[in-house]
This record gives structure tokens, sequence and C-alpha cells, in this order.
């Protein structure tokens, strides 16, 4: 994070919004349809 807590700021008003779990939930369906092409 930076020294003034700028980044952990915005990640707070991200996490209000519950951005990282949808980025995250987006991020593992794309990875496990990754795998199912591969297959």
């Amino acid at each position: 994070t930076s020294p003034g807590g700028t980044t952990i700021a915005g990640l707070h008003a991200l996490e209000k919004g519950s951005l990282r779990a949808t980025l995250m939930n987006a991020v593992e369906k794309a990875t496990l349809r990754s795998k199912e092409l591969a297959e």
C-alpha cells in the first residue's frame, strides 16, 4: 500500500461493494473454463 494510505482507502471502498469477491469468482470461473477447454 501507499505511505499515505490511499491504496488501502480505495480497497476498503471496493470491499464495501464486494468487488473483490466478484473478481475472485470471475477469475475462478475463467480458470475452470480454461481447464475444460484444455481437455
